[in-house]
């Protein structure tokens, strides 16, 4: 017999199905919770990372300005060496050139000494044209008398005049007055500066990442500095389009023009290759400008275009730098959460089976052991109802056999006195044979009768007795 199986319980293959959907849609939802913690970690260190390059930035245009700094205070210091000795002395052209092959280690190209009306007198470092004159810009802001004891900066300009034509170059000048508080203009010192080697030295060997490098335009969106050396001096724009015009460069023009309002902060934009890879490369930079008049020295340097005139600091990295490495941990993250999840799922299916299989072992034993009760309980009532069925045959035996007895007590005592009538006595014959008979036949093992107790048989003969003693025989002669 078969156990009916309980109202609602499922079957195992049901079971193992809900509990492989119900892994699926966890599954799915934690893939998607996953998904939106990658993209919102990698958020967060894209900026972590840019804020890292804004730094560096802002140190290389720290550097730049202390460069500058720098220049200013040992421009200011040449007008007082003129009070001392005259430009047409031995010892002041010694000065200068001393004074000259120390600074041209800092990107200096050329002292220059321009008269009153701003014509070339003399040149320390790189020959130049006796009597070539100033630009006119120049020209009038020295013979501005409000002009004496301050500097004049140049935007970065390319040169017109051998021997540093079409060279991009700055110049700073200061100008000359005699002795005395009512002496007069005499002159102008001019330092010709290479914006080029500036440029490198502040960004040399500076990398932001693995492979990240700065570069820096100059006011025309010129680059002063870049990791491909071929662009420094070209359209910062135009070039990376020679170098590959099927990339659009989304983000690149805006940086520029937020760099030309002066503004720093950080973007993404596209290029067209990062070092020896080509091919489209999402990057993340940080840009900040450098203002010649915000230095150290202020109110002294008066800066040509001051609206226009600044550098662009910025610094590139690609992208997958920072999403690479949040992918390859999170991608570790995600195979050991999915190594654990796939156990505690395998171990689950098999605690499921495992209980299954027991529950079935189980229910085969409570079958057995309800079949053999069944069984018992059966064979028990059948044995009740023989020890019934015994019981009463042995009471209607007992019944039966008691007045048997008696009848032939009887008939043998009736017999014994009709000796002398043959007929009557051959009759009580056929009763006694008869009796026996009957007699014979209740004591065979014809039915599973129980035997009367000895207290029964003992009381069947005292009923004997006292039916012999009520019609007058003896108890002995039965």
């Amino acid at each position: 017999m078969t156990s009916p199986r309980l109202r609602g319980a499922l079957s195992l293959p049901k079971t193992i199905v809900i509990i492989v959907i119900g892994t699926l849609v966890l599954s799915l939802l934690f893939i998607t919770f996953w998904n939106r913690l990658n993209h919102k970690i990698e958020d967060i260190l894209k900026e972590q990372f840019n804020q890292q390059q804004l730094m560096l930035a802002k140190k290389i245009a720290d550097n730049i300005e202390a460069y500058f700094d720098f220049l200013e205070l040992e421009l200011l210091a040449f007008p007082w060496r003129l009070q001392i000795m005259p430009p047409e002395s031995p010892e002041y052209s010694a000065y200068m050139q001393a004074r000259f092959d120390d600074l041209k280690k800092l990107g200096l190209l050329a002292f220059r000494l321009y008269d009153a009306q701003g014509r070339l007198l003399r040149s320390w470092g790189a020959p130049g044209q006796i009597g070539s004159l100033l630009p006119s810009r120049m020209r009038v802001w020295i013979q501005d008398p409000r002009n004496k004891g301050r500097l004049y900066l140049s935007e970065v300009a390319r040169g017109t005049d051998p021997p540093f034509q079409g060279r991009l170059l700055m110049t700073m000048l200061t100008p000359l007055y005699q002795g005395g508080s009512e002496g007069g203009l005499r002159g102008t010192l001019v330092f010709v500066i290479d914006p080029l080697y500036i440029a490198s030295q502040v960004t040399r060997e500076v990398r932001s990442g693995r492979t990240g490098y700065p570069w820096i335009i100059d006011q025309n969106g010129l680059f002063l500095a870049h990791y491909e050396t071929s662009f420094v001096g070209h359209d910062a724009l135009q070039v990376r389009l020679q170098r590959n015009p099927h990339i659009v460069f989304r983000g690149l023009k805006e940086m520029h023009e937020r760099i030309f309002r002066g503004e720093e902060g950080t973007t993404e934009y596209v290029s067209g290759w990062h070092r020896q890879k080509l091919g489209e490369m999402p990057k993340l930079a940080a840009f900040t400008v450098v203002r010649f008049n915000k230095g150290l020295i202020r109110g002294v340097t008066e800066v040509e275009n001051p609206e226009h005139n600044l550098w662009g600091v910025a610094l590139a990295a690609p992208v997958e730098e920072v999403s690479g490495s949040v992918a390859e941990v999170m991608q570790q993250e995600l195979f050991l959460v999915g190594l654990f999840f796939l156990v505690i799922l395998l171990a689950t299916v098999t605690l499921i089976i495992i209980a299954f299989s027991w529950n079935k072992i189980l229910a085969r034993e409570v079958e057995f052991k309800t079949k053999e009760l069944t069984a018992s309980h059966e064979r028990l009532i059948r044995s009740e109802r023989f020890a019934a069925v015994g019981e009463a045959a042995a009471y209607v035996s007992h019944e039966i056999k008691n007045p048997l007895m008696l009848i032939g007590g009887l008939a043998q005592q009736v017999a014994r006195k009709l000796e002398d009538a043959p007929v009557l006595r051959e009759k009580l014959q056929i009763i006694q044979g008869e009796v026996r008979r009957l007699e014979e036949f209740l004591g065979a093992n014809r039915f599973t009768l129980a035997a009367p107790t000895i207290a029964e048989l003992r009381l069947a003969l005292a009923g004997q007795a006292g039916r012999a003693l009520a019609v007058g025989e003896p108890v002995g002669a039965i």
